[in-house]
């Protein structure tokens, strides 16, 4: 027990220094308990696989030892009493509906590098249908709703993607929940999230204490939020239950930054990305319409960072709480496949934590009398 318990701190230490965080804070992981080794510097971009072998940044060869396969969809084996809800495209205006479903987190045992506690499988029910962005919140969008832009980096390190559809970036938690809140205000909405005891500005690291009534869940709110980690994995997965809504992760003989063919299909991440952010949409979107839910930047989320498996039951984890430690989902560009950038795997950051490689997208509560979102940016 105490071996496995040094594992996972080194394991993650490797993968803080690897975000490049600023202001001495990092993301923290805690996915692959199951790993047994950390080699190649997980960033930068080197020439797709061919034959079975993929050159790293390191420059060394990668062999296959498991061939990628196409998805997995549901009914999850163990679990066929969870009845997922229609797959299909509802999108209008940059935003998706998704019905109310019962949904399987976490990732099958014999999945390779699953989180050994994190990972594991659990049936959660979401009884609301929801509304969520299409797409990770454009610097454009974010203008539109605050009238400011985050300071504080050097324009070469800001992800070096500065386009109007670029993810904004280099948010704190409290900056994202503070995004929706004004969207929730500007239109006609009661907005979510009360903070207290707030200190700097907004875009230049906004920083609060807590919100009032932390025990409140997301659920019982109108206005715009954060996602919980159910609803970020039902929206994801989209009736699948692979490592990816594409298909399963290719097994390598070593933990190096690999070339995966079902990742690359839909994710900017470190084999790909050259090491940067990348305009939203231009991966293949899954089969409720998203794109850029496992790649580009983490997205913030509205629920506390945790080292366990995930708890299931009817609309899980709501509140906002206490702790200062916030969930990041989907992974990074500069990340590995089997790292952050597995669907089920977790990381987390302190809530005011910004750095250049995370941001967000927003979702709503939907009830029997709400309206659909307009776009936040008229094209």
């Amino acid at each position: 027990m105490r071996g496995e318990k040094l594992w996972c701190i080194l394991s993650s230490l490797v993968f803080f220094l690897s975000l490049g965080a600023c202001k001495g804070e990092t993301p923290s992981h805690g996915g692959s308990g199951g790993s047994s080794g950390v080699g190649g510097a997980p960033h930068g971009a080197g020439g797709h696989a061919s034959g079975g072998e993929a050159s790293g940044p390191g420059g060394g060869e990668s062999h296959v030892l498991v061939g990628p396969t196409g998805p997995l969809n549901a009914p999850v084996p163990g679990f066929e009493d969870c009845v997922h809800a229609d797959v299909g495209a509802d999108c209008e205006d940059g935003w998706c509906v998704l019905p109310p479903s019962c949904v399987v987190m976490g990732a099958p045992e014999d999945e390779w590098q699953r989180g050994r506690y994190t990972g594991e499988q659990v049936a959660a029910t979401l009884t609301h249908a929801i509304e969520i962005q299409q797409m990770e919140m454009s610097r454009a969008e974010w203008w539109e709703v605050t009238s400011v832009l985050p300071t504080g980096y050097k324009q070469e390190d800001d992800g070096k993607c500065l386009e109007d559809n670029c993810p904004i970036n280099n948010v704190t938690w409290w900056e994202a929940i503070t995004a929706a809140n004004l969207l929730s205000e500007q239109r006609g909405l009661t907005p979510c999230y009360e903070p207290v005891k707030c200190t700097n500005d907004l875009g230049n690291g906004l920083t609060c204490e807590g919100v009032t009534e932390p025990e409140k869940s997301v659920y019982d709110c109108e206005g715009y939020r954060l996602g919980t980690r159910a609803e970020a994995e039902y929206a994801t997965k989209a009736g699948t239950y692979s490592t990816w809504y594409s298909g399963s992760i290719t097994v390598y003989d070593n933990l190096d930054c690999n070339f995966d063919e079902n990742l690359d299909k839909i994710a900017w991440y470190c084999f790909n990305s050259d090491d940067r952010a990348h305009p939203r949409g231009k991966k293949e979107r899954n089969a409720f319409g998203f794109y850029d839910l496992i790649g580009n930047v983490g997205e913030w989320l509205n629920e506390e960072g945790r080292t366990t498996a995930a708890v299931g039951g009817t609309d899980p984890k709501g509140a906002v709480d206490t702790s200062g430690e916030r969930q990041l989902f989907g992974g990074l560009y500069n990340t590995r496949a089997w790292s952050a950038c597995r669907t089920s795997d977790l990381f987390a950051a302190p809530w005011d934590f910004r750095g250049y490689r995370t941001g967000f997208r927003l979702y709503r509560t939907l009830f029997e009398d709400s309206v659909r979102s307009k776009a936040i940016v008229e094209q």
